[in-house]
């Protein structure tokens, strides 16, 4: 019986379903984080002034705007963040979801170029750093994200490139 009145409602009330769905379950904002390389396998990463003293620096990251798809959402943090170009392939090396309200996807860039210039409202400090050699301070999840796309960074291709 609940399968029928579904269906009618489907077929016959338009975006009711859609309306009654949205309001029965949870709301999720979605937090991206960019993998940016550069051309000598250095990762891009950001010290954030809102972030804790003890862990400051991290990937580019901001979250997704409403209707935005999520590897655009790495082109314009890296932007907005740093001044930077960067190109993001676009399947998520990373989805996780299992929070309260937020679920995490990141990606692999490559930095393409542009003028430096960190937002002083967000940023700190963003550079460059060799993989072997990241910051005390580094977000934990991070740099084991950093660590899962060693490979990629050592330039043994596209992908995930194993550890």
């Amino acid at each position: 019986m609940r399968e029928k009145v579904w269906r009618f409602i489907g077929r016959h009330a338009g975006g009711v379903q859609w309306r009654i769905l949205w309001l029965a379950h949870q709301k999720y904002i979605v937090g991206v984080s960019g993998l940016v390389r550069d051309g000598g396998g250095r990762v891009l990463l950001v010290k954030g002034r809102m972030w804790r003293p003890s862990v400051p620096w991290g990937l580019v990251t901001g979250y997704a705007e409403a209707g935005e798809q999520w590897h655009v959402t790495v082109v314009r943090e890296a932007w907005e963040e740093t001044g930077y170009e960067v190109k993001v392939f676009p399947e998520p090396v990373r989805l996780v979801s299992g929070f309260r309200l937020r679920a995490e996807v990141a990606f692999l860039a490559e930095f393409i170029g542009g003028t430096y210039r960190p937002d002083p409202k967000e940023v700190l400090d963003a550079q460059f750093f060799d993989i072997d050699a990241l910051p005390e301070g580094l977000l934990p999840s991070h740099r084991e994200l950093i660590g899962e796309h060693r490979g990629w960074f050592k330039g043994d291709g596209v992908g995930t490139g194993g550890s």
